[in-house]
């Protein structure tokens, strides 16, 4: 039986703990599964058991940790820096170690000073709700998600394998991708947008006719600015571990915000309407081809499903007649 630990029973945490408990064994590539829960948060913990994502709580992170042949690290981004320092210590050679964390570039500098014969591969599903917490968890949250998968060059094969089987298990599809080229695209998709949720909120909310504005505020601004209900700790996290990638994209925006102003003030019409056609066929495009998809994504779709493995060998053992 593989165990695996996850350290953090936020959203994703749980989530994850849900799906890997509800996975058959005898589909899973990890076969058996014992799912071992802890959080600074004791509460946050009887919450995930309550939700069936764990199998045993743990009190304290050695508790936690204790043979588990996996660990998951689902705190927020930067809290995961002192979580590898103190599980350090407590980690014997051969564990292998993952995160779930929406930046990468840091968390694998980070990940660096994890002790000698212990792996670290860095994950980041490409799922979440605007909901932050246990309660908010949903075991289908990976089903068919892209799972971004990071690794250095002297990542062991067999834990690379290993964080494969664990994502294939929860439904996910594994996406290999560089740490640094993961975290600009995903400013520009997904943490930039965040920010311009907030700030649609920010700059309404501070206007003094909001009260009457809110009256009038129908679906767009719901849908837009739905990302600003997340979870304010994470999002923190998220622009303080991927400055460089985010402040590009920024500025793009501003950019264009700058000539799209300039281009009403002068009332040019033609040029606006020529915008909105082609954004409104570039996105009606993207969905067309499958939203779920990343480029070169396609090629994964018909892999062979793998075999049944155990964490050590990966290959099941022949039973005895």
């Amino acid at each position: 039986m593989v165990r695996i630990s996850i350290i953090g029973m936020g959203l994703i945490g749980t989530s994850l703990g849900m799906a890997l408990r509800s996975a058959e064994a005898s589909e899973s590539p990890l076969g058996a599964l014992e799912v071992v829960g802890w959080d600074r948060d004791q509460r946050a913990v009887k919450e995930a058991r309550g939700r069936l994502a764990i199998d045993r709580e743990a009190r304290t992170l050695a508790e936690a940790v204790r043979d588990a042949q996996i660990i998951v690290v689902a705190t927020p981004v930067r809290a995961i820096r002192e979580v590898f320092a103190q599980l350090g210590p407590l980690l014997a050679s051969g564990t292998v170690v993952t995160d779930v964390a929406s930046t990468k570039a840091e968390v694998s500098r980070w990940a660096a000073t994890l002790p000698s014969g212990v792996a670290y591969v860095g994950g980041h599903p490409m799922a979440g709700k605007e909901k932050a917490g246990a309660k908010a968890a949903d075991p289908e949250l990976f089903n068919g998600a892209i799972y971004c998968l990071t690794t250095g060059r002297s990542t062991p094969q067999a834990a690379l394998e290993a964080v494969e089987a664990m994502v294939r298990t929860v439904g996910a599809k594994p996406y290999y991708i560089d740490p640094e080229e993961h975290d600009v695209y995903v400013a520009g998709i997904s943490h930039l947008p965040m920010l311009l949720s907030v700030g649609l909120v920010e700059i309404t909310g501070r206007s003094p006719a909001w009260k009457e504005m809110a009256a009038l505020a129908a679906t767009g601004f719901r849908d837009v600015s739905r990302l600003a209900s997340g979870d304010p700790e994470m999002h923190r996290d998220i622009l303080m571990t991927n400055r460089d990638g985010l402040k590009r994209w920024i500025n793009e925006m501003i950019s264009f915000l700058l000539e799209v102003r300039d281009q009403v003030d002068e009332g040019d019409a033609e040029d606006i309407e020529a915008l909105l056609q082609r954004v409104r066929e570039q996105r009606e495009g993207w969905l067309e081809t499958r939203p779920g998809l990343r480029p070169g994504e396609d090629a994964f779709l018909h892999q062979p499903e793998p075999e049944r493995r155990n964490l050590l060998t990966f290959r099941l053992p022949r039973r005895r007649p």
